[in-house]
């Protein structure tokens, strides 16, 4: 515990430098457009506010520009770069102190609308594994911003940050790990976060929409992004997300099942759905509420739950029973001018009948230095003495280059 108080009070001291100056342009839009950053973010990038979550749910497009032909200019306001400079550094109990500079990732993006329905989007990232992710997609919208309909089809983020009211990007480092990690003690993969597969149909307007969609679900990896995934069984995703202020504040409602089947070269198992098929269900809400508290800026609390339930198939070697999970978060967060400062909990219970409790909880700060640079710093302390037996304090510094 003195080593989480010495983290907390290095970044706590940080904040003024964190929160003193100005940044202006969006790389990408900012060069199509001539806007500035608080055009669609905030209080940072790559946060958005309300019309910045219009502009991307619409296919890259305003209101006005609904059923026109896009003018293209210069292939500059089409593709951006991202870069991520880490340090991590974690000392968990009865482990190996970790101490490292990473490069997290660099990033290409392609995204903008074709012809005046179709927008396409491309994203090719190298990870610090060495390996190099790549989503695409195809959208497809039609009617006008106050009444619209859309297909997307390719392989995307399903909703977590591409929704709204704690399923968009996060202004420090780290998403809640209510979205990020698995939900129960099963071995079924699933995260919500995870990119996959399929097709999606969205119906909506200004500031809500109902989203369907269906996904070829994972392989026996885990993998949402890969071909080799031999069942034929398909994931079914659905979603409501409502803005209810000008301001931004707002739920979102989702319900996801799924089938994943387990490698049955392994664990005394057989390509058997008694022996090897799980069926899981993960279903909850989010919120956003924004007020104005204090002078400097808005106030946001944001929070959410989602409930998990796995089947676990009838003759699995290991696994005797169908495992129920629970998982909570709650956030609060000041925005100023450029910055912002945060603390979140997450709270996950792996076995409701066992009680495996998981909490993590995070301090942190994020600030757009200039039109190009974002630097952001997290202390976090995860206590998870009755899954493994070990706490895990830690801090995380990141420099987020955006061209």
């Amino acid at each position: 515990m003195k080593k989480l108080r010495l983290y907390v009070t290095i970044l706590v001291a940080a904040i003024p430098i964190v929160i003193s100056s100005k940044a202006l342009a969006i790389p990408a839009w900012g060069r199509k457009y001539g806007t500035a950053c608080s055009s669609c973010h905030r209080p940072n990038v790559p946060r958005l506010n309300p019309e910045g979550h219009r502009f991307r749910k619409w296919g890259f497009r305003y209101a006005d520009e609904f059923g026109k032909t896009p003018e293209y200019k210069e292939i500059g306001q089409y593709l951006s770069v991202r870069g991520r400079v880490r340090y991590n550094y974690t000392d968990p109990e009865n482990a190996a102190t970790v101490s490292r500079f990473d490069l997290n990732d660099a990033t290409l993006f392609y995204a903008g609308p074709v012809t005046p329905n179709l927008t396409a989007f491309f994203e090719a990232e190298w990870a610090d594994t060495n390996d190099i992710e790549v989503n695409g997609y195809m959208s497809w919208t039609d009617g006008s911003a106050d009444n619209y309909w859309q297909v997307r089809t390719g392989q995307f983020h399903t909703l977590t940050r591409v929704g709204w009211a704690g399923f968009d990007r996060p202004s420090g480092i780290s998403t809640t790990k209510v979205l990020g990690t698995q939900l129960t003690t099963t071995s079924v993969p699933f995260t919500i976060s995870k990119d996959q597969r399929g097709l999606e149909l969205s119906l909506g307007g200004r500031d809500g929409r109902v989203i369907a969609q269906v996904l070829n679900g994972l392989n026996y990896t885990g993998d949402g992004n890969k071909g080799d995934d031999p069942d034929t069984d398909k994931d079914v995703l659905l979603a409501y997300e409502q803005m209810l202020t000008d301001k931004g504040s707002g739920f979102t409602l989702m319900a996801y099942r799924g089938v994943w089947h387990a490698d049955p070269t392994g664990a005394g198992l057989r390509n058997d759905p008694d022996f090897n098929e799980f069926t899981f269900y993960r279903y909850g809400g989010t919120f956003s509420l924004f007020m104005d508290i204090f002078p400097a800026g808005l106030s946001e609390i944001q929070g959410g739950a989602i409930f998990s339930y796995d089947l676990v198939p009838s003759r699995h070697p290991t696994f005797s029973r169908d495992v129920k999970g629970q998982a909570y978060f709650v956030g609060i967060e000041q925005y100023f001018k450029d910055a912002s400062v945060f603390i979140r909990a997450d709270f996950i219970n792996l076995d409701t009948q066992n009680s495996n409790w998981e909490t993590t909880y995070v301090l942190g700060a994020a600030h757009m230095v200039n039109d190009y640079l974002r630097l952001s710093g997290e202390v976090f302390y995860t206590d998870n003495k009755r899954v493994t037996g070990v706490d895990e304090p830690g801090v995380a510094l990141e420099a987020m280059l955006n061209f």
